[in-house]
């Protein structure tokens, strides 16, 4: 059964919205595809909560993946016809749909998306690995949306304290077939730490306005997707 809860106007989880049949089959696809193919394992060192996963990007979920490129499909006609105004797919394939494995003891730093709407379907649950959100937290500068002013305010609204009297909260676990909706490029998120033995894996789908461009994406695709190591500086900003 299908239910939607509105936790925020920027925010809204649907539970049951794939089935746990479809979930564990979409997760043997997907182990299988790894027992195939290697796959990237991203990590990067940021204090607090480092990141530590393993991406299947768009590309080779296109080609190989095609039942998970299905949901991501589902998800899109959902997106279009509920979310007010003009919102597409990402024009970079790679980006647009993921599949993120986090580990035991693997997190993702707190952070906002490139895209305006970022949809995340959990295929199984975990202990831990929530995703916390603080929906509408950011103070956008008007033309200045990467820039090193924009940094800098976001790190400070970032800092524990200043979060740890936000009156917006969420803790979105992880559950099966629960597919979570969000402003990315305005709600502050992260996932926590996975604990037990599980790993923690979902879809990630990325939207925006079609005439959307991104001056960060070329450092910020080589941090997301690719083991190899990258500048110092927060890719999400131009220095």
């Amino acid at each position: 059964m299908i239910s939607e809860t509105v936790l925020n106007r920027s925010c809204t989880v649907i539970d049951g919205f794939t089935t746990a049949d479809q979930c564990d089959d979409l997760i043997a696809q997907v182990n299988d595809y790894r027992r195939r193919h290697e796959v990237p394992v991203i990590e990067r060192p940021n204090g607090e909560l480092p990141l530590k996963y393993a991406v299947i990007d768009g590309d080779r979920i296109s080609q190989f993946l095609p039942d998970v490129w299905q949901v991501y499909e589902r998800v899109t006609g959902l997106v279009r016809t509920s979310w007010p105004g003009e919102i597409e797919p990402l024009a970079d394939r790679k980006v647009g749909c993921n599949i993120n494995i986090t580990p035991p003891g693997g997190s993702y730093r707190y952070h906002y998306d490139r895209n305006a709407l970022t949809a995340i379907l959990y295929l199984n649950e975990t202990s831990g690995g929530e995703t916390e959100c603080y929906p509408n937290y950011r103070v956008p500068l008007p033309h200045a949306r990467h820039s090193a002013l924009q940094q800098r305010l976001d790190r400070i609204l970032q800092h524990r304290l200043i979060r740890s009297v936000a009156p917006t909260q969420l803790l979105i676990r992880p559950r099966v077939g629960r597919l979570l909706i969000m402003q990315g490029n305005r709600c502050l998120h992260s996932v926590r730490p996975v604990v037990g033995q599980a790993e923690r894996i979902n879809i990630i789908m990325s939207y925006d306005q079609p005439s959307a461009r991104f001056e960060v994406a070329d450092n910020l695709n080589a941090y997301l997707y690719s083991p190899a190591e990258t500048p110092a500086n927060d890719p999400n900003y131009l220095t």
